[in-house]
């Protein structure tokens, strides 16, 4: 398998220790499993759990938009402040 991981150095004090990827897996099948992590948070807080709903949201957003072609314009996403 590949992973692609990216380490927080610039951002709130309780995300900077953070790191988020992905591991890559190919299956027997030809698809591609892809698993997302994003860990280290140094409490179970407010903003760990926005967090956790947000990348939920992206990553639905990716799945439609490389499976249906969806594109979901930035002002009308959900989960957007």
């Amino acid at each position: 398998g590949r992973a692609f991981y990216i380490k927080m150095t610039e951002a709130d004090a309780d995300c900077s220790p953070t790191t988020f990827g992905f591991d890559l897996e190919k299956t027997s099948e030809g698809y591609t499993y892809v698993e997302f992590w994003h860990k280290d948070w140094p409490a179970l807080n407010r903003h760990l759990k926005y967090s956790s709903f947000c990348w939920a949201s992206l990553l639905k957003d990716l799945r439609n938009y490389l499976e249906r072609a969806t594109v979901v314009p930035f002002e009308d996403r959900e989960y957007v402040l």
